[in-house]
């Protein structure tokens, strides 16, 4: 008789399940690169550990069946001072190397799954697929496939020490279409990640970062090793780049409140509550727990917005942040384990999944929209978090 591995045979019902999956399908090195964090790996469990310690209270006998019927129009959400609108408040996290999860389509896939599930993608510095063939594929997406669709590309960057070359990767997002910068602001230095020296990390011949191709065609980030990002970087630079752009700015890798409040005064559009997915510095603050301090730090301003990645992995976990004060929540490795096991389709099944558990959660605590979240007190918090920041 055939031994039938039952494990690959698994329904994937949610985003573990994807995971697992995907550490089947994935070579060990391209599985250490996505999965793993800085050091002792503290940060990248407790961002997750963090959601678990956060407890719902629900409130009950209140009129949910539009949540059934609308199909979930309920989860609508506007960013951007209110010049976006996504089908649900979670987007797309800027993650590297999609062609190391699947090697046929990489961004692509991702790209596509952000069209028809209507949400944003933050396409990374680091992509596998030029910025440009990004575009270009979510624009004839839109078009052939899904025209009522309100998806956008945001264009998460990296400041390089080469501040001409760092100049034209913006200038070309802006001319491609993105519709936002994301600077990535809490990589001075690489973060020691010991899985991926272990496994001496690379990128496969015929995968590079297509975006880092200076004019004379020499290339970055080949090895695993430290990019040459700029380590000056400092609050003075965010000048120089609005002097380059009219894109919207949003900071990625914000964890204390006097930064939060330093880029409001600077005039940034929106914030990315961050520890880069456990990878930089290790045994910081979860981002979940880093939050309400951010929020009581920014107060109700209305020309900034919160958002925080890290740890998401149930719809439970969105409905917490957005009730903690977080516009909405970016969306890394899972995206990664679906791109991995069926690519378009697979991103496509975690949107859904997510979807299907938020609405189901607003529904069990009795919200209606997503505005009901924040205001139905439904969070008993850990002894981490101050009450009174509800």
């Amino acid at each position: 008789m055939q031994n039938i591995n039952t494990k690959s045979y698994r329904v994937l019902l949610n985003i573990e399940d994807y995971h697992q999956r995907a550490k089947e399908k994935l070579s060990q090195m391209a599985y250490d690169y996505y999965s793993s964090g800085s050091d002792d790996q503290i940060t990248l469990a407790d961002n997750q550990e963090a959601f678990r310690r956060i407890k719902l209270r629900p409130k009950i006998l209140i009129d949910v069946s539009e949540n059934l019927t609308a199909n979930s129009i309920s989860c609508k959400t506007q960013i951007l001072n209110s010049t976006t609108t996504i089908s649900f408040p979670f987007i797309i996290a800027p993650t590297a190397f999609h062609r190391l999860a699947n090697d046929e389509h990489g961004e692509l896939a991702t790209v596509r799954a952000a069209v028809a599930c209507s949400t944003i993608m933050c396409v990374s510095t680091m992509a596998t697929i030029h910025m440009e063939a990004i575009a270009n594929e979510h624009q004839r997406y839109i078009k052939e496939k899904f025209p009522q669709s309100q998806s956008q590309l945001w264009y998460q960057l990296y400041v390089f020490q080469n501040r001409q070359f760092t100049q034209k990767l913006i200038e070309q997002a802006e001319r491609c279409g993105y519709k936002a910068l994301v600077l990535t602001v809490d990589s001075c230095a690489a973060g020691n990640r010991e899985p991926s020296i272990h496994s001496n990390f690379s990128l496969p011949d015929g995968i590079r970062a297509e975006n880092l191709i200076d004019v004379n065609n020499n290339e970055f980030g080949k090895k695993f090793r430290e990019l040459p990002r700029d380590s000056a970087l400092s609050w003075k630079d965010l000048d120089w780049i609005r002097s380059i752009t009219s894109l919207p700015l949003i900071l990625k890798g914000i964890m204390h409140p006097d930064d939060a409040i330093t880029a409001l005064k600077h005039g940034i559009q929106g914030i990315i509550v961050s520890n880069h997915g456990g990878r930089q510095l290790d045994s910081s603050l979860s981002t979940i727990d880093a939050l309400s301090d951010i929020i009581k730090a920014i107060g109700h301003n209305q020309q900034i917005d919160i958002y925080v990645d890290g740890g998401v992995r149930r719809g439970t976990d969105i409905l917490k942040a957005i009730a903690l004060g977080a516009k909405a929540v970016l969306i890394g490795r899972p995206i990664i384990w679906g791109l991995a096991v069926d690519g378009e389709q697979g991103v496509r099944n975690i949107l859904e999944i997510l979807k299907k558990e938020l609405n189901l959660a607003m529904m069990l605590c009795g919200c209606q929209t997503i505005a009901d979240i924040k205001k139905n007190n439904l969070l008993v918090m850990n002894d981490n978090i101050n009450r009174s920041k509800l």
